[in-house]
């Protein structure tokens, strides 16, 4: 039977931590350094201005932290469970109360206050 090289986590994390420590480090050239520092603010300047800042902003106050497609689906997914939720239950509420008018809901009624005996 051929042997398989099936990864093993922690006598990987090992062979990953020596192969990395006989490496020599790459020195990063001070102008490129001083490149890079200095784009920084022009970076985050562009970063906040436009359509694409306010659209960024506007996640950020409405989920912090995560990308724009899952507060997105979480929108989408209560919408459409909303819509059928007020699509399907009054119809059937309203059929079975033999109401005359089918779309009539149970918020549309005044409130009876009525105690019985004990007011």
């Amino acid at each position: 039977m051929e042997e398989q090289n099936y990864p093993n986590g922690e006598a990987d994390a090992l062979w990953l931590a020596r192969m990395f420590q006989d490496l020599p480090p790459v020195p990063v050239t001070p102008g490129l350094q001083a490149r890079v520092l200095a784009s920084f603010d022009g970076v985050m300047e562009r970063r906040r201005t436009g359509v694409r800042g306010f659209l960024r902003r506007l996640g950020e106050a409405v989920w912090p932290g995560v990308p724009a497609w899952q507060p997105a689906a979480a929108l989408a997914a209560s919408l459409a469970i909303g819509i059928a939720a007020g699509t399907f239950l009054p119809v059937e509420q309203a059929l079975a109360d033999g109401v005359e008018q089918p779309g009539a809901v149970a918020l549309d009624a005044l409130p009876d206050f009525d105690l019985g005996e004990n007011s």
